[in-house]
């Protein structure tokens, strides 16, 4: 683990633990959608809409959220004169800040740092695989704690990266209208635009302007002696010309997500969401030219009144087409 992932864990400990320990519950804890995207190297670079609650901040509110995602990757494939291997962990940290510019619109932004590593995660997950007698595909012949993300075409390599590699990712600005709501549900067209302040060398960005226009809606409802809730969206994407695999990536792309999760407590959520997206790339290689579909599962903490704790584990439905294995943890305070 290098110095910045362990200086991170370290800054997270020192936050998250006194915050668990002092807290009291939330008086009531909102449901929404977990924050998730495809972390696979090649997808992360790309500007995909990102589900999030339909239920905006009132006016002059704030919201800092502050969201660590890690990705442990292992595939290795060749077909039709392609053949790629990507092997390794990645690590985003976001801090994200909303702000409620009328009861109906809000904007925001998302600050992302990227890191490439070689990881730690290998045995654990194929210790996890054994266990459960479940299969480790690639993993057998690949070995643990490396970092290989590499792709060609016929002979011509497009994507190499070996070493570990951190940067500030794409930062993206977002714009949020709540067009209708009911005492139950609320509906919201949010965009998004990409800059390309991330490095494609090191995988962090695309080097390009990405755009997205997606419908979000949410209907809550009591179950049982707490609150329940149903999330959906569908967005539309438009990748710019970047320099990641660029004579391959998709000009546009649609993307969803659907969600369910049941509050029993006042302090407590357990949630379940379904994330999807058509091929990134025009390619025979499946984690590059087929739809990935991706399934988190966890829950929120009230850590108080105006402070919940997303966490969440992802696995990949569509088999190599997103990371096998992902971790999501996101705490956010309003104020």
């Amino acid at each position: 683990m290098n110095k910045a992932l362990r200086t991170l864990f370290l800054l997270g400990t020192l936050i998250l633990f006194p915050l668990l320990g002092t807290a009291n519950p939330a008086l009531a804890l909102d449901l929404s959608p977990f924050q998730v995207r495809n972390l696979s190297p090649t997808a992360l670079v790309h500007g995909l809409a990102i589900a999030e609650t339909p239920n905006l901040l009132p006016a002059g509110k704030t919201a800092l959220q502050t969201h660590f995602d890690l990705a442990n990757n292992a595939t290795l494939n060749t077909r039709s004169g392609e053949s790629i291997q990507l092997d390794g962990e990645t690590y985003i940290a976001t801090l994200g800040l909303r702000y409620g510019l009328s009861d109906q619109l809000q904007v925001g932004i998302d600050l992302p740092w990227v890191w490439h590593s070689e990881g730690f995660m290998d045995g654990f997950i194929s210790d996890w695989h054994d266990f459960f007698s479940m299969s480790n595909g690639d993993r057998d012949v690949m070995k643990n704690d490396q970092l290989d993300y590499l792709y060609s075409h016929d002979g011509d390599e497009r994507l190499r990266l070996q070493d570990e590699a951190d940067s500030l990712g794409d930062v993206r600005l977002q714009l949020a209208w709540q067009f209708k709501t009911t005492e139950q549900s609320a509906f919201t067209l949010q965009t998004q635009v990409k800059a390309p302040t991330g490095d494609a060398d090191k995988l962090t960005g695309s080097e390009a302007w990405d755009f997205s226009l997606a419908l979000s809606a949410q209907h809550d409802f009591p179950l049982g002696k707490g609150q329940g809730a149903f999330w959906g969206g569908f967005g539309v994407n438009w990748l710019g010309d970047g320099e990641v695999l660029e004579e391959d990536v998709e000009d546009f792309v649609a993307n969803g997500w659907l969600g369910a999760g049941w509050s029993p407590l006042d302090w407590l959520a357990l949630k379940v969401q379904i994330d999807s997206h058509t091929a990134l790339y025009d390619s025979d290689l499946r984690e590059l030219g087929d739809p990935a579909v991706m399934m988190t599962m966890g829950g929120t903490l009230g850590l108080g009144e105006n402070t919940l704790l997303d966490i969440g584990v992802g696995e990949d439905l569509s088999v190599n087409a997103s990371p096998d294995v992902t971790f999501h943890l996101s705490l956010a305070h309003r104020f």
